[in-house]
């Protein structure tokens, strides 16, 4: 079983969110994305992306697209290096009441079956409220990122007591995060 991963937000967390990403020519990374990863590459847990995509889900963003998207994202990746182990989407909406979007934890379960990941030994970084209660849910390190609505969401995250492990201006700030932890085991 390896020990843990590194799960990662997409939207706001590693690129700009500006709704509903529905073409690989408006999908853009961080300028410090790429660092970053290449940084979290060097504790060779896997990187999973684990993204709420419920644009699917309201026709806004075809399956293929999302597919092209993605595409982009490796190949951006792939020349630097990088790769992600895997990804994972949920194209449903929040009414949907569905087990799989975060802060529901189908995702992370099913990633945990199809890489041999132990949970609680593994991070997560978002930018979201629902990424830091799934975290918690999954019982991994609840890393908050302040892009996209990070900043918005620290305070919520305060005032119902469920504070994150770690919080960071950036990805890479996560990123240096996640490595100096992992060195100190």
């Amino acid at each position: 079983m390896i020990k843990g991963a590194i799960f990662l937000d997409r939207d706001g967390t590693l690129n700009p969110d500006p709704g509903y990403i529905n073409s690989p020519d408006i999908f853009h990374l961080y300028t410090d994305t790429i660092i970053a990863l290449k940084l979290l590459s060097k504790t060779k847990l896997p990187l999973i992306l684990v993204t709420n995509q419920s644009g699917v889900g309201r026709g806004l963003i075809k399956t293929r697209s999302l597919e092209k998207i993605h595409d982009k994202l490796d190949n951006l990746l792939l020349k630097h290096g990088v790769e992600l182990a895997d990804k994972y989407y949920c194209p449903h909406l929040p009414d949907d009441f569905c087990k799989c979007r975060k802060p529901e934890v189908g995702m992370f379960n099913r990633s945990a079956k199809d890489h041999k990941i132990n949970l609680k030994e593994s991070y997560l970084i978002g930018d979201s409220k629902a990424d830091i209660i799934a975290a918690s849910r999954i019982g991994a390190k609840k890393i908050l990122v302040r892009t996209g609505n990070g900043s918005m969401v620290e305070s919520e995250m305060n005032k119902i007591g469920l504070i994150p492990d770690f919080i960071g201006e950036n990805i890479t700030d996560c990123a240096k995060y996640v490595v100096q932890f992992e060195s100190e085991k």
